[in-house]
């Protein structure tokens, strides 16, 4: 009997390490850099402003301030990666979302700045930002659950020629603990931009991280289940994760939850 009675203190402590309460979840802290890249002088992207713009509303209806650029030069994207890690310090949640053109450089994924004058091979290093920079922001500031989501993945004539770069995004092979990373389109594809409003990996995902109830595992499941059937296989999302608890965008009752 008594062994029995031990156990189950044993459970409730564990229930109770595990759950976050209310009053925990509503003053979880949770900081956005949402930057999307569309007014190019070579490919413009129709899409990447409004998804940007469209992901920073919807962000912002879930408890996250946000810092939001759009069509950024080199400068600001370098700028606004400088505030966020400064104002992600102490906080709980750090997101980071990208729409724009993306290129993989010796598995290297930079990200391509408006102002981004690349003639040869070797100008990427210079010109553009390296998508790293999200992670080690975020390693930094010791944010407990960081999120990056890059769209990054469409067509774009930077990459055409160069012998040691490769169609897509390459996989980030380290990453803080307590991260996941979503790409738009498996390793080494290509994502639609879409003839929409937003493309169509954005559109999904804006769609399910409304959904109450659903863990961010689940969100992007069912952003792949959805682009999978849309596309005919063509568009399949991609996940790397390292959280080690749930994590809900949206909970049940219009409050945020987080279990480590």
């Amino acid at each position: 009997m008594k062994s029995f009675l031990t156990r189950i203190i044993f459970l409730s402590f564990l229930l109770t390490l595990i759950t976050i309460n209310p009053l925990q979840a509503a003053t979880e802290r949770r900081l956005a850099l949402v930057i999307g890249n569309g007014k190019y002088t070579s490919s413009p992207l129709r899409n990447p402003v409004n998804d940007a713009a469209d992901m920073a509303d919807a962000l912002k209806k879930l408890g996250f301030n946000v810092i939001l650029k759009t069509n950024a030069d080199k400068r600001e994207m370098g700028k606004a990666f400088e505030d966020f890690g400064r104002q992600l310090k102490g906080q709980d949640v750090g997101l980071f979302y990208y729409a724009g053109h993306g290129v993989q450089l010796n598995g290297v994924n930079y990200l391509m700045p408006v102002s981004a004058k690349i003639n040869e091979e070797t100008d990427v290093e210079y010109e553009a930002i390296d998508a790293g920079r999200a992670l080690a922001t975020m390693h930094n500031a010791k944010s407990r659950i960081n999120i990056v989501i890059l769209d990054a993945c469409r067509d774009n004539p930077y990459v055409r020629g160069f012998r040691s770069a490769t169609r897509g995004l390459a996989i980030i092979a380290k990453a803080p603990m307590g991260t996941i990373i979503s790409y738009s389109t498996s390793p080494g594809d290509v994502a639609l931009d879409g003839k929409g409003r937003n493309s169509p990996y954005t559109s999904s995902l804006l769609q399910y991280m409304k959904e109450p109830g659903l863990s961010i595992e689940k969100v992007f499941k069912n952003v792949r289940q959805k682009l999978n059937r849309e596309t005919g296989g063509k568009q399949m999302p991609w996940e790397l994760s390292s959280l080690q608890g749930g994590f809900l965008l949206q909970a049940r009752y219009g409050q945020s939850s987080s279990r480590h």
